[in-house]
């Protein structure tokens, strides 16, 4: 009796810079497995099942219902401080209520709690993106423009993962000037996470105006 075959897994190539902009230009491949299915820590793991059950619901509530989301929300992190996700998820309902500054304000904390939380880093290196704290930027990835290098220890990203860093990633040299750079983080963004908003903040950067039109006209998307 023969076992199931195991499906191969999906594996992306992702282009990244080596160095600094200040240096010597470089550009290798590193390549890792690019999931949509959930990754859970083992934190995460540990919660009772109605908690799990709630940070589901919570991920869409806190984008299509931010406002009833909130109070779930704050008594969740009161009794879990130690779940990032649900600080993110906050800081995602605030956004979408309107309220700025409480969403920057819960992105800075959830950062400072958790360094090590992907998420928590990227939002925080948009808020130093938007103020043109570009330094700021470089120091909390640590220099490292790419996943593998910033996370050694892991093998499997979620393609949200991927995107949202790729694609700040991306802006980030655009804004200091490194255009063709910023264009291979997008070749690869249009290829495995083409709608999402990140990576059309970086085509309107990269393809603005008459440019861009003639970017999607070649690209068939016109």
């Amino acid at each position: 009796m023969t076992g199931r075959k195991k499906k191969p897994r999906r594996r992306r190539t992702t282009p990244s810079p080596s160095r600094l902009p200040d240096t010597d230009r470089a550009v290798y491949i590193s390549e890792y497995e690019v999931t949509s299915e959930p990754i859970l820590d083992r934190g995460y793991k540990r919660l009772p099942k109605e908690v799990n059950e709630a940070i589901e619901r919570l991920h869409e509530e806190s984008q299509r219902r931010p406002r009833e989301a909130i109070p779930e929300l704050l008594e969740l992190i009161e009794k879990y401080p130690d779940v990032p996700i649900l600080d993110n998820f906050l800081s995602i309902a605030y956004s979408r209520s309107g309220q700025r500054e409480e969403s920057e304000a819960m992105v800075r904390e959830n950062y400072r709690r958790n360094p090590d939380y992907l998420f928590a880093r990227l939002n925080y290196a948009q808020i130093c993106l938007a103020r043109g704290d570009y330094n700021e930027v470089a120091e909390i990835l640590e220099h490292k423009f790419d996943l593998k290098l910033l996370y050694p220890n892991r093998k499997r990203f979620h393609i949200s993962e991927v995107v949202n860093f790729m694609g700040l990633v991306g802006i980030y040299f655009f804004e200091i000037g490194e255009r063709d750079v910023a264009q291979k983080y997008y070749e690869v963004l249009h290829q495995i996470g083409g709608g999402y908003p990140i990576t059309r903040q970086l085509r309107k950067r990269l393809f603005p105006g008459v440019l861009r039109r003639l970017h999607l006209r070649l690209t068939g998307r016109a």
